[in-house]
């Protein structure tokens, strides 16, 4: 097993082992990928290497050498092997989205700004729908946010609200 042949598949066997279990047979396809990862690494080596320099020194040209074959495995595993969209779990995928969206608490921040000068931002209806549907609630909710005395505390009372809200902004994302 060469040693490319053995880092695709364990990059792959970690990454995407769904692809792996798809593949006929495994043996034969990492063995291909990793001689064509060799030949191609080896042929771009000596293109980015290019000729003997004069007057180059023996180290100078190890130097220049080594750099060219890190170069093209770097290209050559990047456009090979390398997984870039890895597999990921739906349970992955939904911790992933939490972390990356919009906390609950900003809906409270929004409704006690709008508290402390209504008159410079009270919503109207179309921004109010507006935001509904960005977070998947009904107007009334918003409407009741506003009005409650201690907007995060609504939102507290009503967390199981703000989850089915959440379930269906991920489902329709």
């Amino acid at each position: 097993m060469t040693h490319y042949q053995t880092l695709a598949r364990q990059h792959w066997t970690r990454y995407a082992p769904s692809r792996v279990a798809a593949i006929p047979n495994p043996d034969e396809f990492f063995q291909t990928l990793g001689q064509d990862v060799h030949q191609q690494v080896t042929a771009l080596t000596a293109e980015l290497a290019g000729p003997d320099l004069p007057e180059e020194t023996y180290l100078a040209k190890v130097g220049r050498l080594n750099a060219a074959r890190l170069q093209a495995e770097e290209l050559v595993l990047q456009e090979l092997v390398w997984i870039t969209s890895p597999e990921t779990t739906p349970d992955e995928d939904r911790e992933a989205w939490d972390l990356d969206r919009t906390s609950d608490s900003w809906l409270a921040s929004w409704a006690e700004r709008i508290q402390d000068s209504p008159e410079d931002q009270t919503p109207s209806a179309e921004e109010l729908a507006e935001i509904a549907a960005q977070w998947m609630l009904p107007v009334s909710f918003l409407q009741a946010l506003l009005e409650a005395e201690f907007p995060a505390q609504y939102l507290s009372e009503h967390s199981e609200m703000l989850a089915r809200a959440a379930d269906h902004r991920y489902r329709n994302q």
